[in-house]
């Protein structure tokens, strides 16, 4: 049997041959054998949620397909095993297309959000929208209520969430508009277990019903919160998958920055 290090001196050899450009699986071989590294690629589960907020203003006016988009992810995303998604890591995208009314007042936007930037790598994911708030709704999810808790750490204070459950600082507990338990607050948001809102066409926990990073949004989140003038024609989640179509009523609008967003990584078919 050959030893580790004639096989590796072989593989040496072989890359040699190649002009300096030899094909993968021998380059990924020769790194294996050296003792360097072959990194896996993060797996997020579909039904993962990602909590995130836009970065930049999106005129939607002068929107133009293939404009790039992005978004921030705004609480760490724990996934099964050890694995975590960094608070601010990036979710990019880009304007699909940009169709106005036969009358000229409203824009038809569709969105796609498809790529996670995370420790220097890229990952291709396909997305839905779950909920989105405005810049207005989600300072307001940031206000304390019942006290201004002067002095206190933020993270401390009881908060409404976008949907109506109230944090009970970190640490607390998260309840629903029942009063029911749905999880805990953390440090930059929440952990809790997400369900289904028929009324606004959400289902619930999509594989294994594990906490999830909702920021602060509501277990139950589904839909726009404080966007006048704007509703969702597609939410990416059926075909064609991860397609996002927003429909503002007035060519004028504006997609804040800050604006929150719920998405949901969708498997593909």
């Amino acid at each position: 049997m050959f030893s580790r290090a004639l096989v590796f001196s072989v593989l040496l050899t072989l890359l040699a041959t190649f002009d300096g450009n030899p094909p993968r699986a021998a380059r990924d071989s020769a790194a294996s054998l050296a003792g360097a590294p072959v990194e896996k690629g993060l797996e997020i589960p579909a039904g993962t949620i990602l909590p995130a907020k836009l970065d930049e203003t999106l005129k939607v006016g002068a929107a133009k397909p293939g404009e790039t988009l992005e978004a921030r992810i705004m609480q760490e995303v724990p996934l099964p095993g050890e694995a975590k998604i960094a608070f601010r890591s990036i979710i990019t995208g880009s304007v699909i297309s940009a169709e106005s009314d036969a009358d000229g007042a409203g824009v038809s936007l569709t969105l796609r959000f498809d790529h996670l930037e995370y420790s220097g790598k890229t990952l291709s994911i396909t997305t839905m929208l779950r909920a989105m708030a405005s810049f207005a709704s989600v300072r307001q999810a940031e206000t304390p209520y019942g006290g201004s808790f002067h002095g206190s750490p933020a993270g401390w204070a009881n908060t409404v969430q976008i949907g109506g459950d109230i944090r009970y600082g970190d640490g607390g507990e998260v309840k629903n508009r029942a009063k029911i338990t749905v999880g805990k607050g953390v440090s930059g948001g929440v952990l809790v277990n997400v369900r289904a809102n028929p009324e606004e066409g959400c289902e619930g926990p999509v594989g294994d019903d594990r906490p999830q990073a909702l920021w602060l949004f509501s277990a139950d989140a589904c839909g726009l919160y404080g966007l006048k003038d704007v509703s969702v024609t597609r939410n990416g989640q059926a075909a064609p998958q991860g397609d996002i179509t927003l429909h503002f009523r007035k060519s004028g609008s504006k997609l804040r920055a800050g604006t929150g967003m719920l998405f949901r990584v969708v498997a593909r078919p």
